[in-house]
Parts: structure tokens; C-alpha cells; sequence
């Protein structure tokens, strides 16, 4: 198959995905536009009181962190049953399974970049300065990219071998969402947390999308040097993951 054949196939499947998605919603594709102004609203509301005197913008720093977890959330629990949901074309035809996984990455990259539309309306109302920072913006949203791939690889060979992995996984994002500071400031909590959530490579992608988007400030080097190192470490150890049991894929569904 030619490149050019490569990714006609992989944006097909992601129409596909698009269409299932949103078959059945009155709003569409424009939910995904509503759904996280909506949540935004709520938690600003909810917290206003207790953040907003402590982390300016508070409602831009929340959105940033809401929008790139869920997007990695989304995609790597959509990708979890890829395989599986997609039995009996991956049996009847002879596509490289990769492109499963990264359709159902690549729609919900679509998803978070419809949702950027609000959260650029937002920055708008609190007139965030345009600086040269904003050229980081496609960098992160790269390495992200790469490093959901490298984890969506690795959890859809995971589910084919073990069918308990939607459970923990399920309670793996949830538990992970209490540690990307998403609605609040690291600086609130004890060092050991402090430190694992430094650590988590979630947090690195969103700590230098708010330094270089919301408040026009560069990023310590730790991150930059997280970002890079998470993103192409995931991607490498996803692809040996997959690459050494995609054999085994048909005979396990």
C-alpha cells in the first residue's frame, strides 16, 4: 500500500468513526464545541470562589487542561476495543491494523480541536497577548500526538490479551485526573504529590501549553525535556508492544 493509499484508508476510517460518534446526537459535531464550554462553566462556577483569587485566568487554565486530558482519555479508551470492534474487517481484509488505532486517536484529535474554538473565545475575553510563545503551540499538540499514539498502540494489543483492561484501565483515567493539576495549582499540595504529579507526563504537555498560551511565559526546560522524551518513548514502546503481537491479534478476538 502507497503512502498516498495509507492515508486516504486512515481518513476514511476516521469519517467513519466521526459518523458513529455523532449518528445519534441532535447537536452533532458541534457537541464537541459545547460539551467543554460546558463543563468549563460548571467548574468555574463550582470554584470560583476557592480558585479564581489564586490562579489568574482561572477559567483559560482550567480549559487547557480539560481539553488535552480528555483528548488522551478519549483516545486511548477508544483505541482500548479498536481491535476488537473492528474483528471482522481486520479479518477480511488486509489493512495494516495500525490504522484502526490511529483513526480512533485521529477523531478524537478532531473532537479537542473543535473544542479549541471556545477556549480561543475565552482567551479572546480575557485578551491573552499573542507573543511568539504561541508558535510552541503546534510542538506540544505534536509530541501529545505522538505520545497518545505510542499509548494507544500499547492498550489495544493490552485489551486483546486481557479483557479485564477496560475496568482498569476506566479507573486508571479516572484516578489520573486528580493528578494533572487540571483545576488546581500544584503549588497547593504536599511535595510527595507535587513531585508525582511533575512527574506525570499529562502534566508536562498542559503545564507548557498554559505557560506559552495563557500567560505569554516560556516553560521551564524540565518540560521541554519531558514533552520530547514521554512523547517518543511512549511511541517506541507502542510500537514493539504492537508490532510483537499483531500476529496474534485475529486468533485472540
Amino acid at each position: 500500500m502507497s503512502i498516498r493509499q495509507y492515508w486516504f484508508v486512515l481518513w476514511e476510517l476516521t469519517k467513519r468513526e466521526l459518523k458513529r460518534k455523532y449518528a445519534r446526537s441532535f447537536l452533532g459535531i458541534l457537541w464537541s464545541c459545547v460539551y467543554p464550554l460546558m463543563r468549563m462553566a460548571l467548574v468555574v462556577v463550582l470554584f470560583s470562589t476557592i480558585f479564581n483569587k489564586g490562579i489568574d485566568k482561572y477559567p483559560a487554565y482550567y480549559f487547557v487542561g480539560f481539553l488535552m486530558f480528555e483528548f488522551f482519555a478519549t483516545a486511548t479508551q477508544t483505541s482500548l476495543t479498536t481491535l476488537k470492534d473492528n474483528r471482522n474487517l481486520l479479518i477480511k481484509s488486509k489493512l495494516p491494523r495500525e490504522l484502526f488505532v490511529l483513526s480512533r486517536v485521529l477523531t478524537a484529535f478532531v473532537n479537542f480541536l473543535l473544542g479549541c474554538i471556545p477556549f480561543a473565545a475565552v482567551l479572546a475575553w480575557y485578551r491573552a497577548r499573542v507573543t511568539w510563545y504561541y508558535l510552541m503551540i503546534l510542538v506540544v499538540l505534536l509530541l501529545l500526538l505522538i505520545f497518545t499514539v505510542g499509548m494507544s498502540y500499547a492498550v489495544s494489543i493490552w485489551f486483546v490479551f486481557q479483557r479485564d483492561a477496560m475496568n482498569i484501565y476506566s479507573n486508571f483515567i479516572f484516578i489520573l485526573r486528580f493528578f494533572v493539576a487540571m483545576f488546581y495549582s500544584v503549588e497547593w499540595v504536599a511535595d510527595g504529590v507535587k513531585w508525582v504529579i511533575q512527574h506525570n507526563p499529562l502534566y508536562a504537555y498542559i503545564y507548557v501549553m498554559r505557560q506559552c498560551v495563557v500567560y505569554g511565559q516560556w516553560p521551564e526546560t524540565m518540560y521541554l525535556v519531558q514533552m520530547v522524551a514521554w512523547a517518543f518513548g511512549m511511541l517506541a514502546f507502542g510500537i514493539l508492544i504492537f508490532k510483537k503481537y499483531e500476529n496474534d491479534v485475529v486468533e485472540r478476538l
